[in-house]
């Protein structure tokens, strides 16, 4: 079966000459003996997972906590189904089928052979069969029953054995992929937040195991260059057809890659978020995206390489646009009805002494005005705010409100003045 077929086929839930087990049709005693098991399906799953996980793996590779559950949650539900198949009650098999092509997807990707999956199969067919014996002996169930009992449990565990066919069958035609299409898909699942357990799978299936923490990276493009994946060099995941391009490294490579990228002439912008665990990707991917749009409208100094650990503040502060524009408008309205110029200075001293609350000469030898011009713009200050400047709460939205909108206004944006005239006018 080829790799696409094998997907289709797994999509599908069914393949080539497989066949969907219908009602049991057992003797009454056998219904009534399995009956009396429905208490006992969970400790003989979780007996089946302990076996099959510790006959399987090495003696010094290390508990797999996804890989048991995935093992459990798969036998449990399947000793479920088979028994309510033979006390014929409804049934939906296809949550049964999914979490058996699931484990042979992840073995064959992980680069297990078959003959490892056939063990477990073994290993879970002979426990339960066991568990089956002792109760047919205890309810002195009949050779026939006990006969019929054994052709319906191995024809249900036949077409397990095919959907985990199935999922090995694509796993490994993915395994055998293109590297460079795995290391892309390994990158998707990073920046979708996918689970642990995906996530481990395709960094087997592209060789990439992922670092504790990783850095990544948005790389934009010089006006008429195109970037190629493979510029960020062999340690990196890159992908393009998307803008700025996405680079993930591991942190202590990061130095690297950035260097690599910055000997590209002409060189792109390369914008770097701090290091994060591989489950905060996608939060960084967000940071590193609004740290260059930040770039582009002047609040953050458009340099070569940007850190974002130097602009956290300006990041954080513009996450929620929409919430400063609102508070821009309440809190800010003394200011807006000021002249231009007495706004902008006066916002910018009320910012220094919000961050610094120096001295009138401390502020004005920041800001490279006389003392006594502090002290004028102070007293205006005062004038506007009054005893609000007093208020812990008001003071901590002011800060906030002004470090984000202070630099927007330098870079020329008018909108929050422009936005209060409207409406003034209305």
């Amino acid at each position: 079966m080829t790799g696409a077929a094998a997907k289709d086929a797994a999509s599908r839930g069914d393949a080539a000459g497989d066949v969907v087990p219908q009602a049991l049709n057992l003797p009454g005693s056998a219904v009534w003996m399995l009956k009396s098991l429905e208490t006992q399906v969970r400790p003989v799953a979780e007996r089946i997972a302990h076996k099959i996980q510790t006959s399987t793996s090495a003696p010094d590779e290390p508990r797999d906590v996804s890989l048991h559950q995935l093992i459990l949650t798969a036998t449990h539900n399947a000793m479920r189904l088979f028994l309510d198949r033979a006390l014929d009650r409804p049934t939906s098999p296809s949550l049964v089928d999914d979490h058996f092509r699931r484990l042979g997807y992840r073995q064959a990707a992980r680069g297990r052979n078959h003959e490892v999956i056939d063990g477990a199969v073994a290993i879970a067919l002979s426990e339960v069969w066991d568990e089956l014996r002792v109760r047919a002996a205890e309810n002195e169930l009949s050779a026939s029953a006990l006969n019929s009992l054994s052709e319906a449990l191995t024809g249900f565990v036949a077409h397990l054995e095919g959907q985990v066919r199935i999922g090995f069958a694509t796993g490994s035609a993915e395994r055998d992929q293109d590297q460079g299409v795995a290391r892309a898909r390994l990158l998707d699942h990073l920046l979708a937040g996918a689970d642990d357990d995906e996530i481990e799978t395709q960094a087997a299936i592209a060789q990439w195991p992922v670092p504790a923490l990783v850095t990544v990276l948005a790389v934009q493009p010089a006006a008429g260059a195109a970037l190629e994946a493979a510029m960020a060099g062999p340690d990196a995941l890159a992908r393009t057809g998307r803008s700025p391009m996405v680079v993930l490294c591991a942190s202590e490579r990061a130095a690297a890659v950035i260097d690599a990228l910055k000997a590209l002439s002409p060189a792109p912008r390369v914008v770097a978020c701090w290091p994060v665990p591989a489950a905060d990707v996608p939060s960084a991917w967000v940071w590193v995206n609004r740290a260059l749009a930040l770039v582009d409208a002047g609040i953050i100094p458009a340099r070569p390489v940007i850190e974002c650990l130097r602009h956290r503040s300006e990041i954080w502060l513009h996450a929620e646009p929409v919430l400063r524009r609102q508070l821009a408008q309440e809190l800010l309205e003394p200011l807006f009805n000021e002249t231009p110029n007495s706004r902008d200075i006066l916002s910018e001293t009320l910012l220094v002494w919000l961050e610094t609350r120096d001295s009138a000469p401390a502020i004005a030898a920041r800001l490279g005005v006389h003392p006594q011009t502090v002290r004028y713009r102070w007293k205006r200050i005062n004038e506007l705010f009054g005893e609000d400047l007093h208020d812990p709460e008001f003071v901590l939205q002011m800060t906030m409100l002004l470090k984000a909108s202070v630099p927007m206004w330098i870079a020329g944006d008018q909108s929050d003045f422009e936005r209060f005239r409207a409406n003034e006018g209305g």
